[in-house]
Parts: C-alpha cells; sequence; structure tokens
C-alpha cells in the first residue's frame, strides 16, 4: 500500500493503527528453560500422565518442534551455547560449573549484551550455572535483573559469597550459621572433597538464592521458586511493557530435588516429577494470559524448551525422553534432542509443527535479526535466523547438519546429516565403539548401522573435520 496517495486523513489513522498493533516495534523475546525435562514429558509430545494444558495450547496456537536440539546434554554448556549462538567447542564452557569453580568467559557475547545495545531491557530469572561469583554473574553479561540460584538446585553454598544486608534466613538459620556452612565448604574444598563428601556433611541442596550478585535468601524455599520466578517475570514485564524486552526465566525443575509447592504437591499421576511440570504448566498459562490481556502478545515471541534430557539415574524422580534412547548426560537422541514449543500469535501459524534441525544456537541470530541489530563484525557464531521458517515451516531451514558435542575438552563428539547420525565413540561418556543411525528409520537408535555403510562413516567424519578446522 502505497501510503503517499492516501488522503491526510486515512494516513494519519493507517498510521495509528500499524503502530498500535505492534508491527512496528521490536518484538518481544521471552525464553522459559526447563532443567533436565525429557522429551516425552509434555501432553503435546506424547506423555501419558503429566497434564500441561498451558504448553499444549502454545502448540496448539504455535508451532511444536520435533528435532529442536541443545548445544550439550549438561547444564552450562548448554546455558552457554543458548546464550551465545556457539558450540562448545568454541565458548569453551563443557560440564557443570560447581560454586565458585569457573564460569563462562566474560569476553563472550550473550544475547542480552546484543539485544541491550538495541534498546532492550533484559532480565534472567532462575538457574543461572555460568559462574556465581562477580564477574561472571547475569548483570556482568546484559542483564538489567537477575533472581534465583546461580547454579544446580542440589549443589550448595559458595565459601565466599557475600550476603545482602536483608538477607532472609529459613530453616532456623541465621547469619552466622550460614557463614559456619560457608567455612565447612571451605575446609571441605582444602581437603580436596568430593561432591559426594557435601551430602554427607548435610550442605548439599542447601543454595543460596541471589538479587543481582548478593545472597538474599539461605537455604532457599525451593518450593516457592517457580511461581516466584514467574511473579518476577511478569512484574519486569509490567515494567517495562512499553519498550522491548528479553526474559530468560530458567526454573530449577525438574532437576533433582523436585519441589513443589502445597497447591500441586502429590496432584500429578507422574508424581513429584509431575508435580514440578504440571506447576510450571500452570504459571506458563499465567504468563500467556498476561500477555494477551495487555495487547503485547502479537509482539512477543514465547519459546519452551529444556537444557537437556531427563536424569535416568534418578528413576521415577527422573524423566522420560520415550521414544528417544538414553538421556541426560548422553548424545544419543534423548540427550540432547528436547521438546520444543513457540508461540507467537499472528506471525506463527496455529498448530504448526516442524521437524527441521532447529536448535538453541538460532536464538542469538534470530533475535538480533528481529531487533533490527547486527553481530559484531568477526563475530563467529553458529546459528541462524530461523524466523521464515516458524512463519512457514514449508520454508526450508537453513541447518542440514548437527554437531555434538559432550566432554570437558569441548571437541566435537559427532554429527548428524540430514536422517544420518554418527557418533565418533558412541554416545556416553565412556564408550569407545563408533556408531551410525539412521533416524528417519530408526529414531530410538537401537541398530548401529556402522559396518553396513562404511562409505558413510568416512563422508560423516570428513565432515567433522571439517568444522574442526574452522575452531
Amino acid at each position: 500500500m502505497n501510503i503517499g496517495s492516501m488522503k491526510p486523513l486515512q494516513s494519519i489513522l493507517f498510521l495509528f493503527a500499524f503502530v498500535s498493533t505492534g508491527f512496528a516495534a521490536k518484538p518481544n523475546f521471552v525464553v522459559i528453560f526447563t532443567d533436565d525435562q525429557g522429551y516425552q514429558d509434555l501432553g503435546c509430545f506424547g506423555s501419558p500422565q503429566i497434564k500441561t494444558p498451558s504448553i499444549d495450547r502454545m502448540a496448539e496456537e504455535g508451532l511444536r518442534l520435533t528435532s529442536f536440539y541443545v548445544g550439550a546434554p549438561v547444564c552450562s554448556a548448554s546455558r552457554a551455547t543458548l546464550l551465545t549462538g556457539r558450540h562448545m567447542s568454541r565458548h569453551g564452557v563443557g560440564g557443570a560449573f560447581f560454586p565458585e569453580r569457573g564460569g563462562m568467559a566474560s569476553e563472550e557475547l550473550t544475547i542480552a549484551e546484543v539485544l541491550r545495545d538495541q534498546g532492550y531491557a533484559n532480565a534472567c530469572y532462575g538457574k543461572w550455572h555460568l559462574g556465581d561469583v562477580d564477574g561472571m554473574l547475569p548483570e556482568d553479561q546484559g542483564f538489567d535483573e537477575y533472581f534465583g540460584i546461580p547454579y544446580s538446585n542440589d549443589m550448595y553454598i559458595g565459601p565466599t559469597q557475600p550476603f545482602d544486608e536483608d538477607a532472609v534466613f529459613t530453616n532456623g538459620y541465621d547469619l552466622a550459621k550460614a557463614k559456619a556452612d560457608q567455612g565447612k565448604v571451605l575446609e571441605l574444598r582444602k581437603r580436596g572433597a568430593k561432591f559426594r563428601d557435601y551430602k554427607e556433611t548435610g550442605l548439599k541442596d542447601l543454595v543460596p538464592v541471589f538479587e543481582g550478585k548478593k545472597i538474599v535468601e539461605y537455604p532457599a524455599r525451593q518450593g516457592t521458586l517457580t511461581e516466584r520466578y514467574f511473579d518476577r517475570a511478569l512484574s519486569f514485564i509490567e515494567k517495562n511493557k512499553d519498550e522491548p524486552f528479553f526474559v530468560y526465566l530458567a526454573p530449577a525443575m525438574p532437576h533433582v530435588p523436585l519441589f513443589a509447592s502445597a497447591d500441586f504437591a502429590k496432584k500429578s499421576e507422574r508424581g513429584p516429577y509431575g508435580d514440578v511440570l504440571e506447576e510450571i504448566d500452570f504459571h506458563v498459562g499465567r504468563l500467556l494470559d498476561y500477555l494477551e490481556k495487555g495487547g503485547l502478545a502479537e509482539n512477543t515471541l514465547v519459546i519452551y524448551t529444556s537444557d537437556n534430557g531427563p536424569w535416568l539415574v534418578y528413576g521415577d524422580k527422573g524423566g522420560s525422553a520415550l521414544p528417544l534412547r538414553n538421556g541426560k548426560h548422553s548424545n544419543y537422541e534423548g540427550g540432547v534432542r528436547v521438546p520444543t514449543v513457540m508461540w507467537w500469535p499472528g506471525r506463527i501459524k496455529p498448530n504448526s509443527e516442524s521437524d527441521a534441525m532447529l536448535s538453541t544456537l538460532d536464538f542469538l541470530a534470530t533475535f538480533t535479526s528481529l531487533a533490527g541489530g547486527e553481530l559484531p563484525e568477526g563475530h563467529v557464531h553458529d546459528g541462524f535466523d530461523f524466523t521464515s521458517h516458524i512463519e512457514n515451516t514449508d520454508t526450508e531451514f537453513a541447518r542440514d547438519e548437527f554437531i555434538y558435542h559432550y566432554s570437558k575438552q569441548c571437541i566435537p563428539y559427532g554429527i548428524r546429516k540430514g536422517d544420518w547420525k554418527y557418533l565418533r565413540k558412541g554416545g556416553k561418556r565412556f564408550d569407545l565403539s563408533s556408531e551410525l543411525y539412521n533416524l528417519a528409520e530408526d529414531i530410538s537408535e537401537k541398530h548401529n548401522l556402522l559396518e553396513q555403510y562404511p562409505e558413510k562413516v568416512a563422508e560423516l567424519e570428513s565432515l567433522i573435520e571439517e568444522y574442526a578446522r574452522t575452531l
């Protein structure tokens, strides 16, 4: 439509409508990143017992992604990949960080830093797990606000973490007792203690809640955190609704230990694991309703996904990746292919579905493009802008291969090219034998075709080497 050909009044009314609908505004982004959730553990992904009507609604009104990948089958590495758009062989984060034991390099460029330069307000609520000391926390990496446990909820207090002067103490604690715990941690460190030793001394699972860079609650009241994270997210959006915003919402659940509030405990057919997911789902519903009632829905992309697959060693307290093989700590599909739903009314067609290889690697490129920004010249990243694909899944997506990583050395572990998947040393950390699968015919990775297709192995091995030369 040529605005210049309109009459003056028509032009004014058109421009008012154009701006008021949000099409002229930079879009908002909300990423909900759960912890250790299995591929099957949503109603819309086939869970027989876990009820998730709000996330199912996201799928019905938006897009369900069935071949969505995270960057690693373990916490810290996966989170670094999401925020930087880079494989772990580039950002260098391998495994999971323990309290005051390292973090992601501050030189890494995050989504929040890029969006901040485009005028975005950014907030992080929940699990960070990329460093818990000054210089490595969310507010050092482009976020305006942070509230949450800075690492996994089964860990312990850091030995030198500072307390806010108004810190709240629970479970009979006071400042002196909390500092005594820090002293115990320091002594265990000096003795070279293992993680199991923290359990024996009663320190394990007693974790702090941070506001910004200081402890504001210890030990964390974990059963209330899911609600508080979503409350903080809604409050932040309300405060910043007239400017573009990015909210990174990372609940501690369903990572063990499992904590549900009184309203959800012992309610799910799936036991405590189901309780915590059904509580998250309830608050996802609150978020969607808020965005719709506030007129923000059509200008906000909401993504729901998980950091890696389920922690299967915990039995019924862990999740299910069926029909995929294995879970957390493995590069079988159950470890790195996760349930993912995207919701953006007016931009994503209802009941859409895609089996394209989208990934958390793509968030940086996509959000930057949609915000009208550009990455710094020379910045190497591994993601693609998926905007056109999620708006029309008939549009071919740029990625036709995915590199698997998993080791503290951050080296390439395998590759998927089309339907073919090759693992150099199997799917788990201590495997030694190579494996080849056709995922179109064998999604559960039951039939190793390595000996039948040596030419395919050679082709995929050469592609891994080609990628390695870019490092």
